[in-house]
């Protein structure tokens, strides 16, 4: 019998768990069927404000902190 390499479980297991995760390894778009399934991406601070607004548009725009940070300068404290 030929060496498998894995002894957790067995080649149908593997067989199945290679089925389930094919279509996030091979697949250049979301794996799930309805919209409304996908997770969301959220914004973080190396995202243009405009992005950040987009992303979450009952924030707050145009803040000095945005601006500045926007800018490349920081705050000054």
């Amino acid at each position: 019998m030929a060496e498998r390499g894995n002894s957790k479980h067995g080649s149908h297991l593997d067989d199945q768990m290679q089925h389930e995760t094919e279509g996030m390894i091979r697949g250049n778009k979301p794996t799930h069927v309805e919209e409304g399934r996908e997770t969301e991406p959220f914004p973080d601070e190396t995202d243009a404000r405009e992005v950040r607004e987009a992303l979450n548009p009952n924030t707050a725009s145009g803040t000095a902190a945005d601006a500045a940070a926007e800018e490349g300068g920081g705050s000054s404290e």
